[in-house]
């Protein structure tokens, strides 16, 4: 009797474990890890897709695929009549959205399908790639690995580096949606037989594309963001110890170990006005002039503030006169000038083009090295 009844259970047990009916073998299906949009001359939607090739006949590790189509799904269903396996979309690293594409007013709307199916994932990396992205697509550098693991290793270690930012889908969502900052993408560019990581990419408060921020300032607008990773490094020309007639330049090179930013907001005659009060731990790891350290500390802290300070002029100034406000200080005014920011908030980036913006940065030296 009670083998009859663990037998029973057995039964029951086995019955309700999931099977194996619906699974897929690896050779079966086609695996997207790269999805690209593009828009030609005649302004017409391109969609492309690359997938690894697991088959040991293939002398390609991967395959490329593109179409015309009106629409994302519209498109995967035209690239289901010419893929070997079944389409998995859900493992899409890196999204490609060319510059020319990023240009047209209502492009975000084609990306409706990665919000509304879950079986999509929102942690891909979104990209801006200067060309057209169908030779992207068709790049196959032999040294590398399979080219959407390159580029998402690519735009990972330059994010770590701090050259660019690492915008994901739903990153993206949030900073389209949100007035108080304009969205702000990794640019990349194929270089003869080389892709590079060119800076951060600004879009407009509209979303379309506006212009690029290319290292340092891409560097520069991280800190501001608190966006760093890691130890940042950065290089400076001091005019001051330039000594006339010699070919070596006046460059200390310096790694900021530490950032803190304090952002005041305040509304006055008529505009905003948002004070940044910076402060840098920072060590020094290159010096190409004489100077003395001991004695002289305070006066190399004040030049590289100088310098600092021209540099993040220069970037604010860029911003605003392209009405971009990627550093957010949009939500500030909401936050602490309400009143003043209903009035204005459907178009900030016309009004910050008027705010003053001030860094000011306070640097404290905290290594020198090993060398006197």
């Amino acid at each position: 009797m009670k083998a009859c009844i663990r037998i029973l259970l057995l039964v029951m047990v086995t019955t309700c474990l999931s099977g194996c009916m619906d699974r897929i073998d690896l050779e079966d299906t086609t695996i997207t890890l790269m999805a690209g949009i593009d828009l030609n001359e005649k302004n017409e939607i391109l969609f492309y897709l690359s997938s690894p090739v697991f088959s040991k006949e293939a002398k390609k590790k991967s395959e490329e695929f593109g179409v015309k189509a009106d629409t994302f799904r519209e498109a995967r269903v035209r690239l289901d009549e010419v893929v070997t396996g079944i389409t998995l979309p859900g493992k899409i690293q890196v999204y490609i959205l060319g510059k020319r594409f990023l240009k047209h007013p209502e492009w975000f709307r084609y990306l409706d399908v990665i919000y509304r199916d879950a079986r999509l994932t929102v942690n891909s990396r979104m990209v801006v790639y200067d060309g057209d992205v169908h030779e992207l697509f068709h790049f196959n550098p032999k040294d590398k690995p399979r080219l959407a693991l390159h580029l998402t290793k690519l735009i990972d270690t330059a994010a770590r580096r701090n050259v660019t930012v690492k915008t994901k889908a739903q990153d993206l969502h949030r900073q389209i949606l949100e007035k108080g900052i304009t969205p702000i993408l990794t640019e990349i560019k194929k270089d003869n037989q080389v892709v590079k990581v060119m800076g951060i990419a600004l879009l407009s408060g509209k979303g379309t594309y506006v212009k690029l921020i290319e290292p340092p300032e891409s560097t520069l607008l991280l800190l501001l963001l608190d966006g760093k990773q890691g130890d940042v490094a950065m290089s400076f020309l001091l005019p001051e110890h330039q000594e006339r007639g010699k070919i070596i330049k006046s460059k200390v090179s310096i790694v900021i170990k530490d950032v803190s930013n304090k952002i005041e907001t305040s509304y006055q005659d008529g505009r905003f006005h948002f004070t940044v009060r910076q402060k840098l731990k920072i060590s020094i790891t290159e010096r190409l002039f004489p100077f003395d350290m001991e004695k002289g500390y305070k006066q190399m802290e004040r030049e590289i503030e100088e310098e600092l300070r021209k540099s993040y002029a220069k970037l604010i100034e860029k911003c605003q006169k392209s009405a971009t406000d990627p550093f957010g200080f949009g939500m500030h005014a909401r936050a602490y000038e309400y009143e003043e920011w209903k009035k204005v908030k459907d178009n900030w980036t016309k009004e910050f083009t008027k705010a003053s913006v001030q860094i000011i940065p306070e640097v404290s030296i905290k290594g020198n090295g090993v060398v006197k």
